[in-house]
């Protein structure tokens, strides 16, 4: 094909094409594949996984209204086959414990299992459009520019980037509050710890925290005031700063088992992810503030003597940067009203979990074991483009919604989904946004 002059090389085809393979993007190429579709999958980094092994965020969250013998729940069981250090949740219900290169590893075998074809280190450019069709996209692969045709796209690029490129709308930020978006953080991991000593410790100072267990490997050590003294005085004596100590949560590893991985540190939400010099002082702010951070624990927490920075993500935890606006977005209220939509494919649990100050006064209460809310269809397709879907964290969605939506577990039902209708609109020929999602109506 010829773009701004230049012959551009068409590398490959494919049924499916799929540009970002964090889970979203993984588990739709998964689901397409399951229905004898062929599926390319576009992927910036080394691996796939996304946020759960680029930004080392885990353990995995649960919920009670997940589809019962989907695809979530069999790739959990074939994960605990895979990697057999996978057999603690930390006596908790809702979590599910991982080790990020293992679940990489894992999820790239899965998918070239099934006959999947996988491009890494291939940056989305552009993509071509004709008669509201996507036809080709332009990836930058290794060291060169190439095209990739398909018959149908899913963006799962976690910050809208196919969307973005046909002409879709998106939604930034909190758009009840001067669009400030959630906190970032850059997550990390602490080897060389003895949680024996930890945990002897947190006994005598009588911490609270989520609790202490009889087995020292499955400890998730939190911010607690037991220890507040000696958070205020590193604070007052300069060596952290208080957004430093705002948050303070670590995590047992499967498999490492003098290791902590950290869910900080976490920097204030006065950042705009999707600018890119303001991404870029997030990135050393995270640092430096990882710095500090790392240093408190070894200086000042028993156990952690002897510890060391064992790992740092390769990308920010982003919580939030865009959303696109869908056919449908949903609301607030439809999260406080438990809403069901007749197209209503997946059904979510989760908790409004903004790291942000709010202002609004709306009833976001938990909801109780069995209650739920829809994800309608409608919100993953749009006018713009006629076989483009939407997967991932950028569905339409409010910002409120958005952070209870955004958990792997209801991406990966989402997902599912997703590569079942880009199976159904290459059989019946009927394109994405016109299909009626009734025909993919929750019945679990």
């Amino acid at each position: 094909m010829e773009y701004n002059k230049k012959n551009i090389k068409v590398l490959d085809s494919a049924d499916v094409i799929i540009i970002g393979g964090g889970v979203a993007g993984s588990m739709a190429a998964i689901s397409a594949l399951n229905e004898k579709k062929s599926v390319i999958i576009i992927e910036k980094t080394n691996y796939l996984g996304g946020s759960a092994t680029n930004s080392l965020v885990i353990p995995f969250m649960n919920s009670y209204v997940a589809r019962k013998g989907g695809l979530n729940t069999k790739l959990n069981v074939e994960y605990k086959q895979f990697d057999k250090d996978i057999k603690f949740n930390f006596n908790k219900e809702e979590i599910l414990a991982a080790n990020p290169i293992s679940f990489a590893i894992f999820l790239n075998k899965k998918v070239r299992s099934l006959g999947g074809i996988i491009y890494y280190d291939a940056t989305f450019i552009d993509a071509i459009k004709e008669d509201n069709k996507i036809k080709q996209v332009l990836c930058y692969i290794h060291n060169e520019l190439y095209a990739i045709e398909g018959k149908v796209f899913v963006d799962t690029s976690a910050e809208g980037l196919v969307a973005k490129s046909v002409g879709c709308t998106l939604m930034h930020g909190n758009e009840k509050n001067n669009n400030i978006h959630q906190c970032l953080s850059l997550r990390f991991e602490m080897g060389g710890v003895n949680k024996q000593e930890l945990c002897d410790w947190l006994r005598s100072i009588n911490y609270v925290g989520f609790g202490i267990p009889d087995d020292p490997n499955k400890v998730e050590f939190v911010r607690d005031n037991s220890y507040k003294d000696i958070v205020d005085t590193a604070i007052a004596n300069g060596e952290v700063t208080i957004q430093d100590m705002k948050y303070i949560q670590a995590f047992s590893v499967p498999g490492k088992k003098d290791t902590f991985a950290f869910n900080g540190p976490q920097i204030s939400e006065n950042h705009n992810p999707d600018d890119p010099k303001e991404y870029s002082k997030c990135v050393e702010e995270c640092v430096n503030s990882l710095d500090r951070y790392s240093k408190f624990m070894i200086n000042h927490i028993p156990g952690f003597e002897n510890s060391f920075v064992s790992c740092i993500a390769s990308q920010l935890g982003i919580r939030e940067s865009v959303r696109v606006k869908t056919k449908y977005v949903l609301q607030d209220m439809d999260y406080v009203n438990r809403q069901t939509f007749e197209d209503g494919i997946a059904k979510a649990d989760w908790y409004v979990d903004v790291h942000q100050d709010d202002i609004e006064n709306i009833d976001f209460a938990k909801y109780q074991k069995g209650e739920y809310y829809e994800i309608p269809y409608r919100s993953l397709i749009v006018d713009e483009c006629d076989n483009l879907i939407i997967g991932g964290r950028i569905i339409g969605a409010s910002f409120r919604v958005e952070a209870s939506i955004r958990i792997q577990v209801t991406l990966r039902d989402i997902s599912e989904v997703i590569g079942k209708a880009c199976a159904y609109s290459i059989n019946k020929n009927i394109d994405l946004n016109k299909i009626d999602g009734k025909i993919f109506k929750v019945d679990y």
